[in-house]
């Protein structure tokens, strides 16, 4: 009886541990993405720079409604080399550089990347934003409300630019 509760409580703290959810101010952790233009970016690609993360897929209608919203983003801060905008998804890559054919989405686009949506998404809720700023650290996290507001992104990002 002893061996099986102290089973059922490892698995409830390991499981438990497992759905916990980043913070602001929180450090990023590893990651390798795979870019469709071939170029792979980790952890330690980032640092002093500010990255806006969408993890998202294609077929996801949510994922796609903010597209323009977020290429105006990406135009916007254009001139600036200290922002890098990230989209990691879930889709293999010729289903990505498909949808790249027919659709302008101008941040780069990672392809199969379950992996890391699985640590940084850990509610699996899409599409899921987070800001890193300069430090390696969040500072905006948007990861479950599935109602996401461009507003609170585009804000989160010159708060983040300003620190």
């Amino acid at each position: 009886m002893k061996q099986i509760f102290f089973c059922f409580l490892l698995l409830t703290t390991l499981t438990s541990f497992s759905q916990e959810k980043f913070n602001i101010g929180d450090t990023v952790p590893e990651f390798k993405l795979w870019l469709t233009n071939g170029e792979k970016i980790t952890k330690s690609d980032i640092q002093n720079k500010v990255v806006v993360f969408k993890f998202w897929f294609t077929s996801c209608s949510p994922c796609l409604v903010d597209i323009d919203l977020l290429n105006q983003l990406v135009d916007h801060y254009k001139d600036r080399e200290d922002i890098l905008f990230l989209a990691p998804a879930l889709d293999r890559k010729d289903i990505i550089t498909q949808f790249h054919n027919k659709t302008t989405f101008k941040f780069k686009t990672a392809y199969s990347a379950m992996d890391v949506s699985q640590i940084f998404n850990k509610l699996q809720v899409y599409p899921s934003y987070f800001i890193i700023n300069k430090n390696g650290q969040f500072s905006y996290i948007d990861n479950g409300s599935k109602k996401s507001e461009f507003k609170n992104l585009r804000q989160a990002l010159k708060r983040t630019l300003n620190e």
